[in-house]
């Protein structure tokens, strides 16, 4: 069973048993898989069915090797070649390298490496358009800032009224603020300095355009909150080479302050600082909106059977499951320790815990290696609905409860918050 769309790959070897257990295991994180121990088969299926990626055995196939296999598989194929090898020196890699071989993949393959590893090709793969938000009362300058940027392919939105740019900045979320220094409702340092006090958007880079060219101004005015400044006539070359260096740099620094660094998913802060906005959202447009608090049943007997390393591939494992589920990456978050939160949004309590549901049993079939072979773990959950009056916090207080009455009633099942009297 999977609720989420999956991405193929390929393995190939000429002993393809090697690998059935570790596709099996794939199939739970989104991925589904074909096998080759042909040359010939691959080939052929390359030209119908294209994959997300190839894992190539360092054997080749049963009627080529694996440095024969190459040249052609790579003319017919531009996406990631892994190679699984049992260890290789510098040399021997060079040489894989050359003929086509992105990545290297150790014998026995670890399935929590392995999903690391594709996890990391496809964020490579997935670049988002950053986002810019211009405030600057000029449509000249407007017109022509949109027209380069969005001419690179960055997300634009031009506003004239510094008075809302605090809505904009939550409404749209940019990934970089340009500024003009002089309006006429208020000067752009003005802004600058109000935005800075609100610890939400403390992180999101701020850029003065302005023609002033006198360097002591300037620094004045970066010194109200700005980041960087950037003189209106510049060359349309140099505009989108500083806001992509910026956009870039703020991505960066705000994943580190914004995401648990275990498992990639939204910290404590920020996954409460999301469903905060997501239920003044449904509050104010009438939506639907429930929040499921979950926790891995017997956590603390995991650790101390197999090991606090073993431990934290369970809680990376179900944070993989977890985010492959949710369209929103700002959807899930690790609440702390072993317990994790998901927003659904547009959903009924009730729909909400049914995909919570198949969560709960794709988690429950997953098989997690030790040192003795394999084990399996299971949580609970606690599903609530928001209704009218209530705030995040009641939300979260809700589906904590409900959490609890699923462990009373035997672990290893879903919740339901009792409706408000």
């Amino acid at each position: 069973m999977s609720i989420f769309a999956k991405k193929l790959v390929y393995f190939v070897s000429p002993k393809l048993e090697l690998f059935q257990e570790l596709a099996r295991q794939l199939q739970f994180f989104g991925f589904d898989f074909r096998a080759f121990d042909r040359n010939s088969s691959l080939l052929a299926a390359l030209y119908t069915d294209k994959p997300s990626i190839i894992m190539l055995d360092e054997s080749g196939t049963s009627d080529v090797t694996a440095s024969q296999c190459l040249p052609l598989l790579t003319k017919l194929f531009k996406g990631p070649i892994f190679l699984a090898n049992y260890g290789f020196d510098l040399a021997k890699q060079l040489e894989y390298l050359r003929l086509g071989v992105t990545d290297f993949v150790s014998h026995p393959i670890s399935l929590q490496s392995l999903i690391d590893r594709l996890d990391q090709q496809e964020e490579k793969e997935l670049v988002r358009p950053y986002k810019v938000l211009l405030v600057d009362d000029s449509e000249t300058v407007a017109k022509w800032a949109h027209s380069v940027l969005n001419g690179a392919g960055m997300l634009f939105k031009h506003l004239t009224d510094p008075l809302r740019v605090i809505d904009s900045l939550e409404s749209f979320q940019p990934d970089i603020l340009l500024l003009d220094v002089y309006m006429p409702q208020c000067k752009g340092d003005e802004i600058a300095k109000l935005i800075r006090q609100r610890p939400q958007f403390d992180s999101i880079p701020i850029v003065f355009l302005s023609t002033e060219t006198h360097r002591g101004r300037q620094l004045m005015a970066r010194s109200m909150g700005g980041d960087d400044f950037l003189v209106k006539n510049m060359e349309a070359d140099e505009l989108i080479a500083a806001v992509g260096i910026i956009a870039e740099r703020y991505r960066t620094l705000r994943r580190w302050m914004t995401r648990d660094s275990l498992t990639g998913l939204l910290n404590h802060t920020n996954i409460v600082e999301s469903l905060s906005r997501e239920v003044t959202r449904a509050h104010k447009e009438s939506r639907q909106l429930a929040y499921a608090m979950i926790d891995i049943d017997f956590f603390k007997q995991i650790n101390d059977k197999y090991g606090h390393p073993v431990g934290d591939r369970v809680i990376k494992s179900l944070s993989r499951l977890l985010k492959a589920s949710m369209p929103n990456p700002d959807a899930v978050g690790r609440y702390g320790g072993e317990e994790f939160a998901l927003i659904w949004t547009d959903h009924t309590q009730i729909r909400a815990a049914q995909r919570t549901d198949e969560l709960r049993i794709l988690f429950h079939e997953l098989a997690h290696s030790n040192e003795n072979g394999h084990f399996n773990a299971s949580f609970s959950a606690g599903v609530a609905q928001l209704e009218d009056g209530m705030t995040a916090q009641d939300l979260i207080d809700a589906a904590d409860k409900a959490l609890y009455q699923a462990k009373a009633a035997g672990r290893n099942q879903v919740g339901l918050a009792s409706k408000q009297p």
